[in-house]
């Protein structure tokens, strides 16, 4: 946890926060992490934010074969609940490599109220058997959905 919290504040400072003031519901930061081996990046200085996400990822992993099936596109989602009365759904629409252009949705839905306005984090992994069959996410969008109405959206380059 301490990992994703380091690669998050790592981003954020590079992307800067996408929310002009935290008055209204939107999305700080989307971090895209992939994993491409299951071998963690070198010692050196430059390579220890992808050392720290490759160790977050691989925890636990005991065979080659659990490492392999964690090979894969992580998304970190930071984004800052003002309303924390109203339901809110995070959905992301993705294309992957073996799908062409169908559009794929994954959605997280909070309905339940939480306890205080504040910065919550989500997260969306493709790895496993899935992405084997379906090949790297080419293509996504989030959208931040607040009480049925849309209120923000983040977008990689390639989206149409």
């Amino acid at each position: 946890m301490r990992a994703v919290k380091i690669i998050l504040a790592t981003v954020a400072g590079l992307v800067g926060v996408a929310c002009s003031s935290y008055d209204h519901t939107c999305f700080v930061d989307v971090a895209d992490l992939p994993l491409k081996t299951d071998r963690e990046p070198g010692q050196d200085w430059a390579s220890s934010p992808l050392r720290s996400h490759a160790m977050y990822v691989l925890y636990g992993a005991e065979s080659a074969r659990e490492r392999r099936d964690r090979i894969g596109d992580y998304y970190f989602v930071r984004w800052y609940d003002a309303e924390p009365t109203k339901p809110v759904r995070v959905l992301m629409r993705y294309t992957q490599a073996a799908t062409g252009a169908d559009e794929l949705r994954v959605e997280h839905t909070m309905t339940q109220p939480r306890e205080a306005a504040g910065t919550r984090t989500e997260r969306f992994f493709f790895s496993g058997e899935e992405r084997r069959k379906k090949g790297d996410i080419l293509t996504w969008k989030m959208e931040l959905h607040v009480d049925g109405k849309l209120v923000d959206t983040r977008q990689s380059f390639l989206w149409e």
